[in-house]
């Protein structure tokens, strides 16, 4: 028998923090949570009353489970594996996609999510440093490598892929039948032509527009102009500048939003983590429904049902189907011309593939026959002149626009916008902040400094991918030492075990090789295509 007094875990399964937790009271689970983060008193672990929590049950249907999350408490029963984002990695154990995209940024240390929102995985006191920490003691315990977590991966990816093309065909089919259904119905036969597609409209059910009811109401609420569409970036920057405004970022975990009335409204929860709000604004927003059904049916407002009016309405719709034909077509040829002359978009993701510290510009001068080709064209971070009260910032970032030599045979950089030439010592030595690089994106939008095709970033980043990742390895084992160092000297052995794995694993020649042989992937510019750019007229 299980003593849940000594063996539960340390830790919060959900917010993955420590503090006042109650243990699950299902069998041997050793689980255990933050009343509040169960919606729960604290008072209630002392009511005595028994409770389990949600691992134990079918996140889908709520029937008995037979594959678990390791990371969160989703688990999922046989039959709902196939339709759910869950992966299994070995035996009955796996990850929800949630969980599988937190556990690849943060075993990459990427610095924005891909909302392009900042996140820390070395900082303890966020969400994401406290679920890095709880991924590290799972995966040495499950004995997984990154190998395993790739190729969990690829095989989520497929099944969303079958999921799509399963999906079509039966849209497909519901569009025969329902066509089927009008052509013999007279009370429809005198109302005008309609889009085919059950689905669609059924999702609509309960929206205002372009929104939810609650949303809607809610950005009226605040003040907020409603009449046009809001993208689904600028509701999501709305709804957290509401939540700075009130103060509703809890003090103790600054990862939770306590939501006041107005946002209870919208997502019906006390609670919730600010890194969740994108996601859960999906379900609000009539654009991301029709998104999710992409690969369903793209011809849902291009096929049009004619019904049984006479021979001039049903050459207008043949002509409108053929014409909606000949637009899409265009549109596509249009994005092929798109992406193939697209630039690089100016995000911190592009700028650190070719971003070079000091210290690393200093390596490359020990290699005189590859140094120019390696070092124009890159990025450098370099100190603004403190009387240039135009700078928002104490640096900028510079491509490198060629090499020179001063009198006294020193290296000299020739930067952008820089009159004079640049000394190697002269350069920062430290990461370049999101500031920085919004500046970039500024001075090259205003066409200050020109724009970078991805195919010459692309290059450029493969020609010193060795170099930044080799420089960065050493790096990170003189900080991890450092950390080794400050958590043994203060007692802390979580922190001590997490680092020391982190060093031990980074030295090994396998992990290593996969950082060097990892391809630079470049996130090309967004172009938006505003609707109503060709009018077609019919006769």
């Amino acid at each position: 028998m299980v003593n849940k007094e000594v063996e539960t875990e340390d830790w919060c399964f959900l917010c993955k923090d420590g503090g006042q937790l109650m243990f699950c009271d299902y069998g041997n689970c050793l689980k255990v949570y933050h009343p509040d983060c169960v919606g729960k008193d604290e008072s209630f672990s002392e009511t005595g009353e028994f409770w389990t929590c949600d691992r134990h049950s079918c996140t889908k249907c709520h029937k008995d489970p037979k594959f678990h999350c390791l990371c969160c408490p989703i688990s999922v029963c046989e039959t709902c594996v196939s339709s759910s984002g869950f992966v299994q990695i070995r035996s009955d154990n796996g990850l929800c996609h949630e969980c599988l995209e937190l556990v690849i940024l943060g075993e990459e240390n990427e610095a924005f999510d891909i909302n392009g929102e900042k996140i820390d995985f070395e900082d303890r006191d966020s969400f994401e440093g406290l679920f890095k920490e709880y991924w590290e003691i799972v995966k040495e315990k499950e004995g997984f490598t990154m190998d395993d977590v790739y190729a969990a991966n690829t095989q989520l990816k497929k099944k969303k892929n079958k999921k799509r093309k399963s999906l079509s065909f039966k849209i497909g089919k519901e569009h025969q039948e329902d066509e089927f259904i009008i052509l013999d119905s007279d009370k429809e036969e005198t109302e005008p032509c309609k889009p085919l597609g059950k689905k669609k409209r059924s999702m609509k059910q309960g929206f205002i527009g372009w929104g939810s009811k609650p949303l809607i109401e809610f950005l009226k609420s605040i003040g907020k102009d409603t009449t046009e569409r809001l993208p689904h970036y600028e509701v999501d920057s709305v709804i957290k500048g509401y939540i700075r405004e009130k103060n509703l970022v809890d003090q103790e975990r600054k990862y939770k939003v306590n939501c006041d009335e107005k946002l209870y409204s919208v997502f019906r929860k006390r609670s919730l983590t600010k890194s969740r709000i994108f996601h859960l604004l999906e379900a609000h927003l009539v654009e991301s429904m029709e998104e999710s059904e992409e690969d369903v049916d793209d011809g849902d407002g291009d096929q049009v049902r004619c019904p049984k009016k006479d021979e001039n309405d049903n050459a207008a719709c043949n002509k409108r189907r053929t014409l909606s034909s000949d637009m899409e077509n265009q549109e596509n040829e249009v994005e092929t011309i798109i992406k193939q002359n697209s630039f690089a978009s100016i995000v911190a993701e592009n700028i650190k593939l070719v971003y070079l510290r000091r210290s690393l510009v200093e390596e490359l001068c020990k290699q005189p026959e590859s140094f120019e080709g390696k070092v124009v064209g890159s990025f450098l971070r370099i100190k603004t002149d403190p009387k240039d009260f135009l700078q928002r910032n104490s640096h900028q970032l510079l491509p490198v626009t060629g090499v020179d030599k001063s009198s006294a045979g020193e290296i000299l950089l020739r930067v952008s916008l820089m009159p004079q030439g640049l000394y190697i010592h002269m350069l920062s030595d430290s990461d370049f902040t999101k500031e920085e690089c919004e500046d970039l994106q500024e001075k090259i939008e205003s066409g200050v400094l020109n724009k970078i095709p991805v195919v010459e970033l692309e290059k450029r980043a493969r020609t010193v991918h060795e170099d930044i990742t080799k420089h960065w390895i050493e790096r990170e084992l003189v900080l991890l030492q450092n950390r080794i160092d400050c958590a043994n000297e203060k007692g802390r052995r979580r922190e001590l075990f997490h680092y020391v794995y982190q060093r031990e694993l980074l030295k090994k020649p396998s992990e290593q090789e996969r950082l060097l042989k990892r391809v630079p992937n470049i996130i090309p510019e967004v172009i938006e295509l505003k609707a109503g750019s060709a009018v077609l007229e019919i006769d």
